[in-house]
């Protein structure tokens, strides 16, 4: 525990600790009011650190307090690895957003308190990504270097001009609503559909979030792509193990559309004070040609309209399709300070040069090993037949 001026910080390395403020956390979340701060929520972070944390990774979770009055919190973790310790956002890689809970995001003081907290963790490196624009934590670390090649946005479907899904698809253009209709009549075909929206505590809730993971495996899978976060064991348990809250219209829940007794896509969001974010999807693959998932993204999105919903979350990385569903973004960063030189080697090299060149190399594996094959293949004959 540390003092600054008159405010008090305290920083949270267990789940002990965690637990032990919980009311006043909860009470923060309130207060503040931000409806794109669900990663910093308290079922996220105290669910997240229960699965995850251990093996070169725990928390370092910032409080700062105002006598007995919590009045921010930084969610953040340390993680160690290839020689260089890193202060991150708690739930990296699956914390979409990076973010800060405050009372008051004008105060200067508590601000300085975050950063001075930041700065004794005893880290190599402060590394803080998809930071949202405007938000309280690009307050907090605005000063810091922005990482190269960071510049991101998120991607959103303003929802709050439509007071009945009606409305919604009469403003869509001609050609998005004749692709709707044929994707929803085509599959249709296959039996009847039928949509729904489950909570925590249903029966089914557990065993289909587990589906809708499986089927994103599938589809990583098929597609040669990789994820860092669904490469990590416990995944599934710690998403059925979210809560949620039906009457309230907040924490987790499951979209799920079935043909007949066939469920065929799924989609697990997080509700937060009137925004819904789609955290993640998944179909059913052999269906692939009649695009169920989207027919499932347009259910969703006319469930959140009766429901008084105002945004639908695409969460960040741009894509076509994502295109197709926005109308409005918000711009996201990273930034990194160095503390040691370590951090240097790491922030001015690792982060901007040789991590995305790795990534690039990744993407292009399968390519590179088909046209290795198809050079291969000759040479592999005559060896076989001479």
């Amino acid at each position: 525990m540390s003092g600054f001026g008159r405010l008090t910080c305290r920083v949270l390395t267990s789940l002990e600790e965690i637990d032990a403020v919980a009311r006043d956390w909860q009470a923060l979340e309130a207060a503040s009011a931000d409806p794109l701060s669900y990663f910093q929520s308290f079922a996220w972070c105290r669910n997240w650190v229960a699965q995850f944390c251990g093996d070169g990774v725990r928390p370092y979770i910032v409080t700062v307090w105002q006598g007995e009055t919590v009045v921010a919190i930084w969610p953040q973790m340390i993680v160690f690895n290839a020689g260089v310790k890193r202060l991150e956002t708690l739930g990296v890689p699956h914390s979409q957003y990076c973010g800060v809970l405050v009372r008051d995001r004008d105060d200067a003081q508590v601000r300085r308190a975050l950063r001075e907290a930041a700065e004794e963790s005893g880290c190599d490196v402060v590394l803080t990504r998809s930071v949202l624009a405007g938000s309280p934590l690009q307050a907090v670390v605005g000063h810091m270097p922005q990482i190269a090649g960071s510049a991101n946005v998120a991607s959103m479907l303003d929802l709050s001009s439509f007071a009945h899904p009606d409305a919604y698809v009469a403003q869509l253009g001609k050609l998005q609503k004749r692709n709707r209709n044929r994707r929803r009549n085509h599959l249709a075909r296959l039996g009847d559909l039928s949509f729904g929206v489950l909570w925590p505590g249903d029966p089914e809730f557990g065993a289909l979030v587990r589906l809708c993971a499986e089927m994103k495996r599938r589809w990583l899978a098929e597609t040669g792509r990789f994820s860092s976060g669904f490469a990590m064991r416990g995944l599934e348990d710690f998403l059925a193990a979210l809560p949620g809250d039906r009457a309230a219209l907040e924490g987790a829940c499951l979209s799920v559309l079935r043909c007949g007794d066939r469920v065929v896509a799924l989609e697990l969001g997080f509700l937060r004070q009137g925004h819904y974010y789609a955290f993640v999807g998944g179909f059913d693959w052999d269906l692939q040609q009649l695009s169920p998932g989207k027919v499932q993204m347009d259910f969703t999105v006319a469930w959140l309209i009766e429901q008084g919903v105002g945004s639908y979350d695409l969460l960040t990385n741009p894509a076509n399709y994502k295109a197709s569903w926005t109308n409005s973004s918000i711009a996201v960063s990273g930034h990194a300070r160095a503390l040691t030189w370590r951090g240097r080697l790491y922030a001015s090299t690792w982060l901007p040069a040789v991590r995305p060149a790795l990534k690039r190399l990744h993407a292009r594996m399968p390519a590179l090993v088909e046209r290795i094959a198809v050079f291969l293949r000759p040479v592999a004959c005559i060896l076989l037949y001479v």
